[in-house]
């Protein structure tokens, strides 16, 4: 028979990128957040202010709930599409890896 002995690193290594994990969510959910403002389309700041992020089982959600979020975003027959999600996540991409990256090394020896 052979026992395999081993330390408690990995148990240590696995709740430290579980906690990274939660810290990275949250960095990508400030950093999106402070886009979406960016590029949201402004007349009275309302739009704007409901830009919010939400983690959710393990999950980056964002949202604005304003009723016509939809309508900047992706247009009507009668208005252009002023979109502020897309460009948020899809123009910071390599931002977005790399805040990523980093949050998940945060403490691993």
């Amino acid at each position: 028979m052979i026992k395999l002995v081993t330390n408690n690193r990995i148990g240590k290594f696995m709740s430290q990128l579980k906690s990274n994990e939660l810290e990275m969510l949250k960095s990508i959910g400030e950093f999106a957040v402070e886009k979406m403002q960016y590029y949201v389309a402004v007349d009275t700041g309302y739009l704007q202010s409901r830009c919010e992020y939400v983690i959710n089982r393990n999950e980056l959600w964002l949202q604005n709930d304003c009723n016509y979020a939809g309508y900047q975003e992706y247009g009507t027959n009668k208005m252009t599409a002023h979109p502020f999600f897309k460009p948020a996540i899809f123009n910071h991409l390599r931002e977005i890896e790399e805040i990523a990256a980093s949050s998940l090394r945060e403490g691993i020896d």
